[in-house]
């Protein structure tokens, strides 16, 4: 995926207002009607796409914890990375 940790951090905001997530923290608990959800991320090296042009890439991991498909579904939609 191409992003930077500051969209990381927006989508983060966006999903969960009015907390103050932890800018140096890579794993984050989100705590759910039905239980728990995990989200991670690592900065991976920039994706060369031609001489000129590099993108900004990172892995980020989806966990969840006894919460329902259609819960998972509705938290993947919610956060919009």
């Amino acid at each position: 995926m191409s992003a930077k940790p500051a969209e990381f951090f927006r989508s983060l905001d966006h999903l969960v207002p009015n907390q103050n997530f932890d800018k140096n923290s890579t794993r984050f608990k989100i705590p759910q009607e039905t239980g728990e959800a995990f989200i991670s991320f690592t900065i991976l090296p920039d994706r060369q796409v031609t001489g000129l042009l590099s993108l900004p890439q990172m892995e980020v991991l989806l966990e969840f914890d006894s919460m329902s498909d259609e819960a998972q579904s509705k938290f993947i939609d919610d956060f919009d990375l």
